[in-house]
């Protein structure tokens, strides 16, 4: 499956020029990478995307271990300053620790379990332990470098906003047949069982959910008892499986066969979706598209997101003069939401049941990025994105309206770690995760 449109599009690493010795190896590590290095005081600054600059890196670690490295502390210091995450500054009490990232539950069981390989592979490619508490992930450098622990968080986020824009759940009653056929033929589908073992959740992205349900609606599956060997039941049409007549080569396939019926594509029945040239029947991307305006491959936006915010709630903008830390000349943008208690409707986790409301206020500065900010967060609001209906993090409670993940400062002052100013990267972080869902 192909990944995500790159959200975050520029990062910097900031070099002392002592790790280049001789001064022309530089360009020797650059290797056609699209990669800017400029001079910027007395260090190099290297500008690219996220990729392009952490193989940059790793190769700058290979070429300090050839070459004699600088005797000052500080000369042995290579930072990097992103555009789009949080700021490279470590931790006061522990350089090897950076700012912990707030997690959904249901996406990190996801990755635990279907994308665990991933998952240990970022910890280990750069030293770095990932421990989660509570709904947060914590990153701690094995080294005791806070730029591992950095590079660490860039690519865990990458690898959980894909994982979490394409993910969806089906409810089932609980079947041992079904979890036979997920387990031989779905392994990829997440299932997880309520208390009473009376009901199962299907987790799992778009496609693989549709055609599982394809294969739901096959009677013939039915027939088939838990203890037939495999052999018995190798002419099984499973999505896995498929019969003679798809079995073609993989250009062929993408040509001919839809990714999520596959069946054959019959051309003027087709549609092509304009930004990532993805190729479906019609119907199929329609069903799609109710579900979700996104590519079911790639996950590349097409219109506006709906989310599970309940409706009725308001959103209220005021300013007062008192600047927050770190804008202290600009006066502050008060955000007051206001979610009234009601019923859950089909779209929340328990149709008909009772859930709490919520009144929330968060600031921004009356700045001109903090104003583009609010547009977005309106934005937001109205695709009803900001909140959903789940369990609290803060007080165990369940039924009650939540935040969704698009963060906000809910505190004046308190730094980030209390949800507050200063935090110069904030306004830009937000920005990502409003990206993430197509407001931009």
């Amino acid at each position: 499956m192909m990944s995500l449109p790159e959200i975050f599009t520029e990062v910097k690493l900031k070099i002392h020029p002592a790790i280049f010795q001789p001064p022309n190896s530089v360009t020797s590590i650059l290797n056609g990478k699209t990669i800017r290095v400029t001079q910027k005081g007395d260090y190099l600054i290297a500008t690219g995307k996220f990729q392009d600059i952490n193989d940059f890196y790793k190769s700058c670690i290979k070429l300090q271990t050839t070459h004699n490295r600088p005797k000052h502390p500080k000369q042995q210091e290579m930072s990097m300053s992103s555009h789009t995450t949080a700021s490279l500054r470590s931790a006061q009490n522990d350089p090897s620790v950076i700012k912990p990232i707030e997690v959904d539950d249901t996406v990190m069981h996801y990755i635990k379990e279907k994308k665990a390989e991933e998952f240990e592979a970022i910890q280990k490619r750069h030293a770095v332990s990932i421990n989660r508490l509570k709904n947060s992930l914590s990153f701690r450098s094995q080294t005791g470098k806070s730029i591992h622990a950095q590079f660490a968080r860039e690519e865990f986020i990458k690898l959980y906003q894909k994982i979490a824009t394409g993910l969806q759940i089906r409810n089932h009653a609980y079947s041992p047949d079904i979890i036979a056929l997920c387990s031989s033929e779905f392994p990829e589908l997440l299932i997880n069982l309520s208390s009473d073992r009376k009901q199962m959740q299907l987790v799992g992205d778009f496609i693989s959910l549709q055609r599982f349900d394809k294969c739901l609606k096959e009677s013939d599956w039915r027939r088939y008892s838990l203890h037939q060997s495999p052999s018995r039941r190798k002419d099984f049409d499973t999505p896995r499986n498929q019969p003679a007549k798809h079995e073609k080569t993989t250009d062929q396939a993408k040509d001919e066969t839809c990714p999520i019926c596959l069946e054959t594509i019959k051309m003027p029945e087709s549609t092509v979706l304009t930004k990532c040239q993805h190729r479906f029947c019609k119907d199929c991307l329609k069903r799609a598209f109710q579900l979700k305006p996104a590519c079911p491959i790639c996950g590349e936006i097409y219109g506006s997101l709906t989310g599970t915010q309940p409706k009725g709630g308001t959103m209220t903008v005021s300013r007062d003069k008192s600047g927050l830390p770190g804008y202290e000349r600009l006066e502050t943008i008060v955000i007051t939401y206001y979610i009234p208690s009601g019923s859950q409707g089909v779209e929340h986790p328990n149709p008909g049941m009772s859930y709490h409301g919520a009144s929330r206020i968060a600031y921004l500065p009356d700045s001109t990025e903090g104003n583009h900010v609010l547009k977005l967060l309106q934005r937001a609001f109205d695709q009803r994105l900001t909140f959903t209906i789940g369990r609290s993090s803060t007080t165990g409670k369940n039924n009650v309206v939540t935040w969704n993940d698009i963060h906000h400062k809910t505190s004046r002052d308190g730094g980030p770690t209390h949800y507050g100013y200063p935090d110069p990267d904030y306004l830009k972080r937000v920005q990502d995760e409003l990206k993430a869902k197509g407001i931009y």
